[in-house]
């Protein structure tokens, strides 16, 4: 990479990105409301979700943050053992990059490291509607080489469907 090629990273959020990534929830949120008839903005005009407060609170919830030069332009809310389907050692949660910075191959190269940090057994869920993820997440599991089960499933009211896969330290 020569210097003028802008740096993809992923990292673990700090306390000091903790309204950061609310904010940036407030916008997956957003994009997700239009896949499910259960997201809708509180009387503040806000989306109502709690989980980041969790995820400072718990080891087992990690929340990473992606970043393209000095920008953050997204997130992904990652869990381990016992937030993870029994047997599996991590789920990838939401997983968000802003528009600006879709279509050019980031959320592929910080999916490959964080496979390459963390191998093992994952789930993951994406509403069945939202053909936009699920084309994404199979295109990144192909490239990859990894094999997965999937099936459909229900998460709460919405149907998704499931992926189980693994990845293994060379990945």
């Amino acid at each position: 990479m020569d210097n003028n090629e802008l740096k993809l990273s992923l990292r673990v959020a700090t306390d000091g990105d903790k309204i950061l990534l609310k904010n940036l929830q407030q916008l997956y949120l957003h994009d997700l409301s239009a896949y499910t008839e259960n997201l809708d903005l509180n009387a503040e005009g806000v989306f109502e979700n709690n989980d980041i407060a969790l995820f400072y609170e718990k080891s087992e919830l990690i929340p990473l943050m992606i970043e393209y030069g000095k920008a953050v332009v997204g997130f992904i809310l990652f869990t381990t053992p016992p937030y993870t389907l029994q047997g599996t050692d991590y789920t990838i949660g939401d997983f968000f990059i802003l528009r600006k910075y879709r279509g050019r191959g980031l959320g592929k190269i910080i999916v490959k490291e964080l496979f390459q940090t963390y191998p093992g057994k994952y789930t993951m869920m994406q509403l069945i509607d939202n053909q936009t993820a699920i084309s994404f997440w199979k295109k990144v599991l192909s490239e990859n080489g990894l094999e997965y089960e999937e099936k459909e499933t229900m998460d709460g009211d919405d149907k998704c469907y499931l992926q189980m896969f693994e990845v293994g330290k060379d990945e």
